[in-house]
C-alpha cells in the first residue's frame, strides 16, 4: 500500500477532487444507472492549500481513505457521479456525509440544471474553456497508454479541480457566483448572473490564510 498525503499540515480541512474512468456510458451494461462500473482511470486532488496528489486504479482505496480524513470533501456532481465510481472499490460513506457537491449546490439555489456544466459556469465567471472537449475524449486518450495522452488526461482532471476549488473559494469569498442564464433579449444568448451563496458560514472554508498551489506529486 502506497503512503497517503498527510493532511495534518493544513488540518485537513477540505479538499477537492475530480476523477476520469475507463469507460463510457454505452460501454457498461445499464449505461447511466450503472455508474458504478465505469471504473477509476485517474482522479486529482487539491487541498485547501493546494497540494495536489494524482491518483490511479490501484491507489482507489488510498484514495477513498484520504479524502475521509477531510471533514469537506468537495466536488462537481461528485455525489451522483465521482462518488458512485468510487463505490466500487471500497466504503465510501462517509464521504458522502462529508460531501459538498458545488453542482448540487447551486442547482438547490437557481433550481436550474440546463447550462449548469462546469464548463458554462467556468466561463461565465473566469473566461476560460477546458483543455479537452469532455470527458469521452479523456477515455480515448488514457485508452492509447502513451505517456503524454495520459498526461493530457491528468491535466485536464486537475483543470476540472482548479475550477471547481476556484468556483468554491470565489463564492466563499464574496457570497455570490456567477452561472450563465439566457437573455431573452439577444437571442437567448447565455450571459453571467449572480447567485447569492452561503458557503462562507461553513467554517471547513473560511478558517486560516489559503497558500498558492504547489507542485502536484504522482502517488
Amino acid at each position: 500500500m502506497r503512503a497517503r498525503p498527510d493532511p495534518s499540515s493544513g488540518d485537513g480541512r477540505y479538499v477537492v477532487f475530480d476523477l476520469e474512468t475507463l469507460y463510457l456510458s454505452h460501454e457498461v451494461r445499464g449505461g447511466w444507472r450503472n455508474i458504478k462500473d465505469f471504473g477509476l482511470a485517474v482522479g486529482v486532488t487539491i487541498d485547501e492549500h493546494g497540494q495536489q496528489h494524482v491518483w490511479r486504479e490501484p491507489d482507489a482505496q488510498d484514495l477513498i481513505d484520504y479524502l475521509a480524513e477531510h471533514p469537506r470533501v468537495v466536488g462537481f456532481n461528485s455525489r451522483r457521479f465521482d462518488l458512485t465510481v468510487l463505490s466500487a472499490y471500497g466504503d465510501v460513506s462517509a464521504l458522502r456525509e462529508r460531501s459538498f457537491d458545488v453542482l448540487l449546490e447551486l442547482q438547490s439555489v437557481t433550481g436550474r440544471r440546463k447550462g449548469m456544466r462546469l464548463q458554462d459556469i467556468a466561463g461565465a465567471m473566469f473566461g476560460e474553456a477546458k483543455s479537452l472537449s469532455d470527458g469521452t475524449e479523456a477515455v480515448h486518450l488514457w485508452r492509447t497508454g502513451r505517456p503524454e495522452d495520459r498526461r493530457r488526461v491528468i491535466d485536464y482532471c486537475a483543470q476540472d479541480v482548479h475550477l471547481t476549488k476556484r468556483i468554491l473559494e470565489f463564492g466563499v469569498d464574496n457570497g455570490y457566483v456567477l452561472v450563465p442564464v439566457p437573455n431573452l433579449r439577444r437571442g437567448r444568448t447565455p450571459v453571467p448572473a449572480e447567485v447569492a451563496v452561503d458557503w462562507a458560514q461553513d467554517d471547513a472554508f473560511t478558517r486560516g490564510p489559503r497558500q498558492p498551489p504547489n507542485q502536484p506529486s504522482n502517488l
